[in-house]
Parts: structure tokens; C-alpha cells; sequence
């Protein structure tokens, strides 16, 4: 039989202790909760929350675009370079505050704190988007560009949209306005591709400097006529195709290429790829694969139409031009990897073309697009605008272009404008050519005098 023993009696004080305590301690804390209350005791504080920190956006010349925490985001030159630097605002699902523009392609350094210093000259830059806005209000257009590259470092010192935007004021802005154009808006350019046809004959040995070429006023190709607008003789020298913007005798130089190779050569001017530029969002234009193209194709190709571009990428071009010879990829932020120069003309071919296009514009009405006592060369160009709701091209819609640097013996800066669907004027020489020297002169302006030889011809490029 099993014997029940007692616990001993210290084991059960401490157990009746232990029993007090639990079943009194509810009460106390009931009591010390009512009693903090009467005596007004603070609940216990929150965790604290900082701003959180973000990067400032400053132009070349020091003027700040974008500054303070993410949370009172300001941009204190309102309008200027609105559409490239964009905004931020609440943290999105990938992790970016920024939302449109810069703020959102460098929205991973920005939220390190990092500050960024661009290319951009804020003189240059407000006065590139009040010329446009000029244009853009007289034309009666629908939007205008421009860019402005330093030569020899790819640097852009003005990369302008009109219409802009204040993104203090971003939520009453309509997309339009937040469209960076000058980097993003593809279209056909027209017979500013001209040069770069001549440059790849003369380059390929296909064409000589001093030859005669047959210029009708017009020219049936396949199932297409082509025309010309100024009246010219019928056989100019290579020089004279480019002066009189001459479309048959582009079309019978471009025939001299087979079409892989013509497309090769724009295609190492940049036309159609992709920008090695990775601070903003940028667009390759369009240059369709050669083996689809019929003889209308290659025609239309070589004077500008059935091939699309950007102000930038044009730009870029030009500068090749202007580089004797070299492309140096364009760059938008001081400190941003760009690849290697290369080349793609001699010296001596690109001499050449630029010294046509400075009689181009010297030997024609063109002479009102240079700033007086700067020698400049450059080339307008007037497309037909492909509707691709309607289809095909529209009659009386135009993007008017001038492509150019100066001075034009030693380049020192390379600009392109263009004003999109202009209808109350509609020629590349009364509305684009203007736009050129009125930027040009506020750069040359900005310069105090006419510029010295670029550090680019003294070797700090080639």
C-alpha cells in the first residue's frame, strides 16, 4: 500500500507565495495603468522617422536642378530642363522614388546621397528653351529641340524640349510636356543625312571630291518619283548636290553602294544603335535591315525618309564630322563612363565634307544661319511626317531641321534644332536655319569672344 507523504513546509510557503504574487499582480498593474492616466503620463513615443536623404542635381556652371530629401523634393530653376532631370515622390515597387526623367535614372545613386554634377550649361540650356518656345509660339508648331554638343568630349552643354514642365508642379503637367524629345523623339531628318552619304563614298574611294554629278529635276526609282525643289543646272559638281539639297543627285550617288554597304556606313555614324549613354533614357532610331530593302527603299533611305532619329544621336554625328573623323560617344553626366573614341572617316575625308557644308552655307540663302564673323557649316534638312494612325504620310506636316557646327575650320561645338509640324512657315531655311543662329549667337555670346582652337585639335582626343 503506497504511503502519501506531505510536502514539506517550506516547499509549500513557497508555492503559496508564488500564488499571491501571480494572482495579485494583474491588479497592480490595472492600478499603476489608472494612475498614470490621472496624472496625465505620455503614452510611450513613437520610433522617430528622418527625411530620407537624396542627392542634389547640379548643372556644370553650379546651378542647382534638384535637391533636399525625398520628402521635400524641390527643383529651384523651375522649368529649366524640366523634361531631362523629371521628379520623384513616393517609393515605387522597385525600390525608386524618382519617377520621371534623371530622378528616376539615377535614382540609385541619388538615394546614396551622391551628388551629380551634369554637362549641361545652365545659360546655354534657358537659352536653347526660351528660342524654342520663340519658335514654337510663331510656327504655330507642335514641339521643338535642340542639342548642343562640346566637341571632342561628347559633352552636352544643352539638351532642350519644348513644351517643358515644373516638376515643383509635376502633377498638373500633361505627358507631353514631361517628354524628354531631345533625347527621345524619333523622326525622319530629312536631307540632313545627305553629308553622310557623301562622306561614305569619298571614304570608300567610290567618289572623288572634284566630280560632276547628273541632277535632274526629277527621278523615277521603282514605283517612286522623286523631285527636287530648287532649281539647279542639270549636272552639279558634289559640293552643289549638297548645296541645292539635290534628291536625284543624292539618289544616283547612293547608287554607287550596294545596299548592305550604304547601310553599314550609317550604321557606324550611329544611325539606328543604341546609345552607350546610360544616365537618361535615350532612343536608337529605326534603320530596318538592308535585305528588305527594294530600290524605292534605298532611294528614299538616302535623302532622309524611311530612317529615324533623335536630335542626340544626330548630333553625334555631326560631331564625327567635327572630330575629323571620330565618334566620341555623347555623355550627359560629368563623371559617366563612355566608351572609347573610334573612328570611322580620315581627317581628310571629314575636312572634306565639312568644308562642302560650310559653302553649303555660305554659298546660298543659308548664309543667315551663321553667327556674323563665325564661319559655320551645317545642312537643313525638311521631312514628311509619318502618321501611324493614319497610315502614310501626311500632306502638310513637316519636321524642319539645321544640323551644324562652328566655327567651321576647327569646330568647337556642334548643334542640331529642329521644330516639329511648324504650319504657318514651313521651309527648313525660314524657320530651322533662324532657330540655329539665334542659340548659336547666345553661345558664341556666352563665349565673350570667338573661340580658339578646342582642346580636342591640340591632342587631348585622337
Amino acid at each position: 500500500m503506497a504511503v502519501k507523504h506531505d510536502a514539506p513546509p517550506e516547499l509549500r510557503l513557497h508555492r503559496g507565495a508564488l500564488i499571491a504574487i501571480v494572482a495579485v499582480m494583474p491588479l497592480v498593474f490595472a492600478l499603476w495603468g489608472f494612475a498614470s492616466q490621472q496624472r496625465g503620463a505620455p503614452a510611450w513615443p513613437a520610433d522617430l522617422v528622418d527625411a530620407v536623404p537624396r542627392g542634389r542635381i547640379v548643372t556644370a556652371d553650379g546651378q542647382v536642378l534638384a535637391d533636399g530629401p525625398v520628402d521635400a523634393r524641390r527643383y529651384p530653376q523651375g522649368e529649366l530642363a524640366g523634361s531631362l532631370v523629371g521628379f520623384s515622390g513616393a517609393i515605387q515597387p522597385d525600390g525608386r522614388y524618382g519617377l520621371e526623367g534623371l530622378e528616376h535614372t539615377l535614382d540609385t545613386r541619388l538615394q546614396t546621397g551622391d551628388h551629380v554634377t551634369l554637362t549641361l550649361n545652365a545659360t546655354l540650356q534657358a537659352a536653347a528653351e526660351s528660342r524654342l518656345a520663340e519658335a514654337v509660339a510663331s510656327y504655330e508648331a507642335r514641339a521643338a529641340t535642340a542639342v548642343v554638343l562640346e566637341v571632342g568630349s561628347g559633352r552636352i552643354l544643352a539638351a532642350a524640349s519644348w513644351p517643358t514642365y515644373d516638376p515643383n508642379d509635376w502633377r498638373t503637367a500633361d505627358v507631353a510636356s514631361m517628354r524628354n524629345r531631345a533625347l527621345v523623339q524619333q523622326y525622319e531628318p530629312g536631307s540632313v543625312m545627305k553629308p553622310f552619304l557623301v562622306a561614305g563614298l569619298l571614304e570608300s574611294g567610290r567618289l572623288a571630291p572634284d566630280e560632276t554629278v547628273e541632277t535632274p529635276m526629277t527621278l523615277r526609282v521603282g514605283h517612286k518619283t522623286f523631285r527636287d525643289v530648287a532649281q539647279h543646272d542639270p549636272v552639279l559638281t558634289v559640293p552643289d548636290v549638297l548645296r541645292y539639297s539635290s534628291n536625284s543627285g543624292t539618289i544616283n550617288l547612293a547608287s554607287r553602294f550596294e545596299s548592305a554597304e550604304m547601310h553599314a556606313w550609317l550604321a557606324a555614324f550611329g544611325f539606328g544603335q543604341e546609345l552607350a549613354m546610360r544616365s537618361a533614357f535615350t532612343a536608337r532610331g529605326s534603320l530596318t535591315d538592308p535585305a528588305r530593302w527594294v530600290p524605292q527603299d534605298h532611294a528614299t533611305i538616302a535623302i532622309g525618309q524611311g530612317i529615324a532619329t533623335t536630335n542626340l544621336q544626330l548630333a553625334a554625328a555631326y560631331a564625327v564630322l567635327a572630330q575629323d573623323g571620330l565618334y566620341v560617344a555623347p555623355r550627359l553626366v560629368e563623371d559617366e563612363w563612355t566608351p572609347d573614341p573610334y573612328r570611322v572617316l580620315s581627317p581628310e575625308t571629314a575636312m572634306a565634307v565639312r568644308s562642302m557644308l560650310q559653302h553649303t552655307v555660305e554659298s546660298s540663302s543659308l548664309r543667315s544661319s551663321a553667327v556674323p564673323g563665325v564661319p559655320t557649316a551645317g545642312k537643313t534638312g525638311t521631312a514628311d511626317v509619318y502618321d501611324a494612325a493614319a497610315g502614310g504620310y501626311v500632306a502638310g506636316r513637316y519636321a524642319v531641321s539645321f544640323a551644324g557646327m562652328f566655327p567651321a575650320e576647327r569646330p568647337e561645338v556642334v548643334m542640331v534644332v529642329t521644330v516639329h509640324e511648324p504650319t504657318t512657315v514651313t521651309s527648313s531655311t525660314l524657320v530651322a536655319a533662324p532657330l540655329f543662329r539665334e542659340i548659336a549667337s547666345e553661345v558664341v555670346a556666352h563665349w565673350a569672344v570667338a573661340p580658339d582652337a578646342p582642346a580636342w585639335a591640340l591632342g587631348a582626343v585622337r
